[in-house]
C-alpha cells in the first residue's frame, strides 16, 4: 500500500495531537462547600440595654449586630478592624448616623450569663441578647426587636 507524503504528514500530526491530549490531566471538579457557620461565640443578633425592652421595636437602647454591621438607634457602623485580646476583643466601627459619626474603638466581651459588655472610653454598657441569629446573611439588617 502507498501513502502519499501529504497524507502520511496528516496522519502523523493527527496521532501526534491525540497523544498530547491524552497527557493532559483533567481538572477536578470542585465540591460543593457548605457557607458561614455560626460558632457558638458569635455575637449575631439583637441586643437592648433592658431586658425587659426586648420585645419593643422602638426601643433607643437597642443594638442589632448581623456580621460585619452594629446598628443602633439612629448610627450605622460597619467593622473596620479587630483585635483579639485576652479577655475581650477591641473593635474599630466606622460608624455613620447622629450623634455617633467617625471612628469608635470599642471592647467588646461576652459573659457567660450571655449578655453582651461594651466599652468605650471609660463608659461600659451591658447588653442583654433579646434574640439569637445564625451566621451573618445580612437578614437582620433593617430589623429592630
Amino acid at each position: 500500500m502507498k501513502m502519499n507524503k501529504p497524507l502520511l504528514a496528516l496522519v502523523a500530526v493527527t496521532a501526534l495531537g491525540a497523544i498530547a491530549a491524552c497527557d493532559q490531566i483533567a481538572p477536578a471538579v470542585p465540591e460543593d462547600t457548605p457557607g458561614p457557620m455560626a460558632q457558638s461565640s458569635a455575637l449575631n443578633g439583637t441586643y437592648n440595654l433592658l431586658a425587659s425592652d426586648c420585645g419593643d421595636p422602638t426601643s433607643d437602647k437597642s443594638l442589632v449586630i448581623d456580621g460585619n454591621k452594629f446598628m443602633f438607634p439612629g448610627a450605622s457602623c460597619t467593622i473596620a478592624s479587630s483585635e483579639r485580646q485576652v479577655n475581650r476583643t477591641r473593635v474599630t466601627l466606622a460608624c455613620e448616623g447622629s450623634p455617633a459619626a467617625g471612628n469608635r474603638i470599642v471592647d467588646l466581651q461576652t459573659r457567660p450569663d450571655g449578655t453582651l459588655r461594651m466599652t468605650e472610653d471609660s463608659i461600659t454598657l451591658t447588653y442583654f441578647q433579646c434574640m439569637k441569629a445564625s451566621a451573618s446573611t445580612d437578614s437582620l439588617v433593617g430589623q429592630s426587636m
